[in-house]
């Protein structure tokens, strides 16, 4: 079936990490002086490229890696900008450019995040099984799954985006249903803001991504120490805003089927007694 070659495409034949080390964090800015820095160098508003590769904004934030196993080479990246009651940063990066004032409305409940610095490589080695335009969009889903896999660990309420319409567009097609909260600016392009909240992301995608997403939750579980010492590095985070120990023992309980609400923690576990 198409949906297994997908989940095995990007199970066995490529993989998501989170940035956890030196190296790693490393290998996150060589992929975005590779995709993003010459795309966007022509704008003005980067006057240091060492602080557009990693910044402090990177320090608030969960980064993803995709890498091509055969080549042992990371092709993508992805990162999950959080604000909470902590963060020394109460304004997310788009804030700063979208003037979209509805943004306040979704701010209320905490944690909340955003997607940013999506990079894909477009020197992608050739596949039997897909055509490269499918292979960038199955790679693309891949690095939004990120997305999911965070919000089962760290539960915020809401993400944002800023984008083309064209990802967009791509998004809806994966039932990744944003929601518009401002009129497009020029933002490296025309980019356009978007809400969605974390429990319609997770529901409406769970037939298409639900699969992948435990995959990656589960192998979390099985080496989960480099997680938490990223954790416990990090200076707006505590290892008790984090699910895993929780999402590691349903797994263990229910088997790799666990149900979506008791992932969730909005399902009440019934035991015997």
């Amino acid at each position: 079936m198409q949906s297994e070659k997908i989940f095995n495409l990007l199970t066995q034949e490529y993989t998501l990490k989170l940035a956890t080390t030196k190296e790693d964090f490393y290998s996150v800015k060589e992929v975005r002086k590779n995709v993003l820095l010459p795309k966007y160098k022509n704008f003005s508003t980067i006057k240091d490229e060492e602080n557009f590769l990693f910044n402090d904004e990177d320090i608030q934030s969960f980064i993803y890696l995709l890498e091509d196993k055969k080549t042992k080479q990371f092709i993508g990246t992805a990162r999950v900008f959080f604000l909470n009651r902590k963060t020394e940063k109460q304004i997310m990066p788009m804030e700063k450019y979208s003037h979209s004032k509805q943004i306040k409305n979704f701010k209320q409940t905490f944690p909340i995040c955003e997607i940013s610095r999506f990079a894909l490589s477009r020197n992608l080695t050739n596949h039997k099984n897909f055509s490269l335009i499918q292979l960038r969009t199955y790679l693309s889903i891949a690095l939004m799954v990120t997305t999911r896999i965070n919000f089962f660990l760290y539960q915020y309420s809401t993400i944002f985006s800023i984008m083309e319409f064209s990802l967009d567009r791509i998004l809806k097609r994966q039932n990744v249903n944003f929601k518009q909260i401002g009129n497009a600016v020029d933002y490296y392009g025309m980019r356009t803001p978007f809400v969605i909240e974390r429990t319609k992301l997770l529901r409406d995608t769970e037939e298409n991504m639900g699969k992948l997403t435990r995959y990656y939750l589960k192998q979390l579980c099985q080496n989960p120490e480099p997680f938490w010492q990223f954790i416990d590095n990090n200076p707006y985070l505590e290892r008790s805003d984090i699910q895993l120990d929780r999402i590691c023992q349903l797994f263990k309980t229910y088997g790799d089927d666990v149900d979506l609400e008791l992932l969730l923690g909005e399902k009440e576990i019934i035991t015997e007694l």
